[in-house]
């Protein structure tokens, strides 16, 4: 099973992310980006279990720097 992650350009906008989206009431965590990402970013993204795509259109528009979109394997 996959995770969405959204991919940012550095870890100072995954912290800021995880803010604005907390007072959106959306949770968030920050992770590392999976190395077989095809995207090259500064290594970190924002797992949004839900609302991903609200989550990813508030980011840009609170200006996030968002480089895209991947999925990260859930661990069980």
């Amino acid at each position: 099973m996959d995770k969405p992650l959204i991919m940012v350009s550095s870890v100072t906008y995954a912290m800021r992310g995880r803010d604005i989206l907390s007072q959106y009431g959306i949770k968030s965590s920050i992770e590392r980006t999976p190395k077989n990402s095809l995207v090259k970013g500064c290594g970190y993204s924002l797992f949004v279990p839900n609302d991903t795509d609200r989550a990813e259109e508030i980011l840009k528009n609170s200006g996030v720097r968002v480089i895209g979109r991947t999925e990260g394997s859930k661990k069980l």
